[in-house]
């Protein structure tokens, strides 16, 4: 049976970035029915229904489930706060940083 994911997740084994639509697993690897299991009925560590089982119909998926999240879980939320801070523009030119502000001693 083939599975796809129903919202956007990050799989903690492997680190992948699931959005909703992609097919589970991404590399077609076997995953254990625990861990499929898991991630259908929403008793894993995000607490939501990550995956649904599909039907292949004239080389297409069709998702049989209930409505996604439209919002991503706390951990994808987490882990995008986590990214580097903005790079720099196109012309190569860095963003302008605000200037620091520096308390003076007073004697």
């Amino acid at each position: 049976m083939a599975y796809i994911s129903i919202a956007v997740w990050r799989d903690l084994t492997d680190g992948h970035l699931y959005r909703e639509g992609e097919e589970f697993p991404f590399d077609g690897r076997e995953i254990p029915q625990q861990r499929l299991d898991e991630l259908e009925s929403g008793h894993n560590q995000a607490g939501l229904r990550l995956i649904s089982a599909v039907e292949a119909q004239d080389d297409r998926m069709e998702a049989q489930t209930e409505d996604a999240p439209e919002e991503p879980t706390e951990a994808v939320k987490t882990a995008e706060a986590e990214q580097p801070a903005e790079e720099p523009e196109a012309d190569g030119k860095e963003a302008e940083k605000p200037a620091r502000s520096r308390s003076r001693k007073t004697k």
